[in-house]
């Protein structure tokens, strides 16, 4: 009885023994764990998980890059479908060389035979890239052909009854990027107090260097739609906002990222009120004759005009002097204008004029009288009137209005002007008076802000106007402000507002945009690049280019049509299909991407796909995209969507790039959750070679 007593022991701590060779407790101490994101290192895994099985074992140990060679195993049992997987987690995106793969050595549980593996970048959308791969007994390398992931999957066929084992799995780095989320930078826009949140963010170094790695004491942060008030801590809740349509912000490069951040927004009344405010482009201001709301196409002379006058058209008291001058920056020599009268109501517009010419604003010169037809007031109205000025070079056109079908009230449509060589030209234009009555829509007007410039001692930006339409919102015109920099502040008190022919409907039926982003590469080429979108059967990338100099003088702009640089917005090429209304282009100068240039967006607006593309000079061709990371936040945030991606170069670095998106939601209520509407960045870092 003795001797059985023995031998049952010693089975029995044979088979503990057993045990504690394949799923052993024991925990691993860390080791120094070196990895300087240097091709071929080892990846460590940070978490490994089974949704539809259960894992018997030390996950800890299993993953432990440090554990000895084809120490502590691991055993898959229990699965509730017909495959088992199992899930490895990265602390971020790595291209992935190879994995290496263990198979079960142990005695618990049988190998396995063929794996399948997916990979995904958020956890939640995974791609297959190998399907029933044979593993071998020892082990087994198999190459993932540096494809991007940060969450792997493996899947094989489950008997229900079978346990199965893994003896060792590890990862390997290969050759492209790595994308991390920039935890430091979100959290600092992440706020309780003051500004608690804003749609929109563009960048800009103080000092005017925007180029990848610049020394910047101070960037400042422009953003759109912004709350302002409370947010209570403990559950993240908005208390008493205001929303503002524009905020701005400034960093201090000396600190760190959330101490150095500032807010700043106009007090007005004693309360906040927003920076850039649209005044200038409501009511019926001069500048509406020259821009392209309210016509069916733009630079065309067959466009026809609505019938809607508030913030389309001009309109003025009667005064015994009434006139327009139009500046166009620069001698011309003109061929025609094409004039809309006054289409809301057709007594206000005018019937004689007289059209003058001057090169200094002073002494002027009649050029002709001219006799104009009154508009009809249809909603599609033709042009009234089509000078031949035959030639005429001057630098400013004034219009003296001579006589008007009314005796109150006087008003124009549009006036659109062409060279001699048939190409449009605008100016900037002032009038004798103007009515500032706002009513309708254009109480709901309000600036949204785009990208922009710092030249010299100004920021110039490139807003856009929109106004309420229904249940929805309008984009009304593409705007100019240019706001001095003082004492590294952004001086809007004084700034200037310009109307821009940034806008335009093709006769194609597209309508283009421009001001998505801007590329200073003036020191290379001498010109600033401003980009824009064309939507027409999708979202297209356009370009246009201005030398640094002549950023305020129109007549100098030139789009890209696919070939050359034309005169006319209109000719504008599509570059890339998919872009987002808020975008870069940045000029990469060493590492992988040397002597190129990389377009950052969020795939087709709203996809979560932050996308790059690559092309050898700034107006493209831009190679397919290529998926950085895969937003997730519509994942635990109600009703929430991610779009506008972009690279902010002066905050990046050689090699390492720093990428913003936005977040919103698509129902209002939503809203009260501050962990909606603030940006989100990531950091994009290129391997190193050994």
């Amino acid at each position: 009885m003795k001797r059985l007593l023995i031998t049952l022991i010693l089975l029995i701590s044979s088979f503990l023994i057993a045990c504690q060779n394949d799923t052993t407790t024991e925990v691993i101490s860390e080791c120094e764990w070196g990895f300087s994101e240097t091709m071929s290192e080892e990846i460590k895994i940070i978490a490994i998980s089974a949704p539809k099985s259960k894992l018997v074992g030390n996950l800890d140990n299993f993953i432990n890059p440090c554990k000895p060679t084809n120490s502590h195993a691991l055993l898959i049992k229990n699965p509730t479908t017909k495959s088992h997987q199992i899930v490895f987690e990265f602390d971020a995106s790595y291209p992935l060389l190879n994995m290496v793969l263990s198979n079960y050595l142990g005695t618990q549980g049988i190998s396995i035979n063929k794996i399948s593996i997916d990979v995904s970048l958020n956890g939640f959308n995974y791609v297959r890239l190998i399907t029933d791969y044979n593993l071998d007994i020892e082990g087994t390398s198999i190459s993932l052909n540096n494809r991007n992931a940060k969450y792997v999957r493996i899947s094989f066929l489950a008997e229900q009854e079978a346990i199965y084992g893994l003896q060792d799995v590890r990862f390997y780095l290969g050759d492209g990027l790595i994308v991390k989320e920039a935890h430091e930078w979100s959290n600092a826009f992440l706020r309780y107090d003051g500004w608690v949140g804003a749609d929109g963010i563009f960048s800009f170094n103080l000092n005017g260097d925007d180029s990848i790695g610049a020394i910047n004491p101070t960037t400042a942060f422009v953003f759109s739609d912004t709350f302002v008030g409370k947010v209570n801590a403990f559950n993240n809740l908005r208390l008493g906002n205001v929303m503002l349509n524009n905020t701005l912000g400034y960093y201090n490069g000396n600190s760190t990222i959330f101490d150095g951040m500032t807010f700043d927004w106009r007090m007005t009344d004693g309360g906040p009120d927003s920076i850039f405010i649209p005044d200038d482009y409501l009511g019926y201001k001069p500048g509406n004759l020259l821009d392209s709301e309210g016509l069916s196409a733009y630079f065309n002379e067959d466009a026809t005009l609505t019938n809607l006058a508030e913030g389309i058209m001009w309109k003025s008291a009667k005064m015994d002097q009434n006139y327009l001058i139009i500046d166009f920056y620069a001698i011309q020599s003109f061929g025609k204008l094409v004039l809309w009268n006054y289409n809301e109501n057709p007594l206000y517009g005018l019937k004689d004029i007289e059209i003058l010419k001057s090169n200094d604003g002073i002494a002027w010169e009649s050029v002709a009288e001219i006799a104009l037809n009154q508009a009809s007031g249809n909603n599609q109205e033709p042009k009234s009137s089509l000078i031949d000025l035959q030639g005429v070079e001057a630098r400013y056109l004034k219009i003296n209005i001579l006589s008007s079908y009314a005796s109150d009230f006087i008003g124009l449509g549009k006036l659109y002007f062409e060279s001699m060589d048939g190409t449009p030209l605008f100016g900037s234009i002032e009038a004798s008076s103007y009515l500032t009555l706002i009513t309708g829509n254009e109480l709901s007007g309000r600036l949204w802000i785009q990208d922009g410039v710092v030249i010299g001692d100004y920021l110039y930006l490139f807003p856009i106007l929109v106004k309420d339409e229904g249940n929805a919102f309008k984009v009304t015109r593409v705007t100019m402000i240019k706001a001095p920099i003082v004492n590294d502040k952004i001086d809007y008190q004084n700034a200037i507002y310009t109307t821009t022919p940034l806008q335009s409907k093709s006769p194609d039926g597209g309508d283009i945009y421009f001001g998505a982003g801007l590329m200073n590469h003036h020191e290379i080429d001498g010109f600033i690049y401003i980009y824009g979108y064309k939507d027409l059967n999708g979202r297209y990338l356009v370009v246009a280019r201005v030398p640094k100099d002549d950023i305020e003088n129109f007549n100098a702009w030139r789009y890209y049509d696919g070939e050359n640089w034309s005169k006319n917005i209109n000719d504008c090429a599509p570059l890339i299909r998919g872009v987002s209304p808020e975008l870069s282009v940045t000029p990469i100068h060493t590492g992988l991407f040397a002597g190129q240039y990389m377009l950052v967006v969020m795939e087709n607006t709203t996809s979560g796909r932050v996308s790059y593309s690559i092309s050898d000079s700034p107006y493209g061709p831009f190679s397919d995209y290529q998926v950085l990371y895969e937003t997730y936040e519509d994942t635990y945030l109600k009703g929430a969507f991610t779009y506008n991606a972009k690279m902010h170069a002066h905050l990046s670095q050689p090699g390492s790039y720093l990428i913003s998106y936005n977040v919103n939601t698509t129902i209002l209520s939503a809203l009260i959750d501050a962990r909606i509407y603030y940006p989100r960045f990531i950091i994009v870092t290129e391997v190193k070679k050994a």
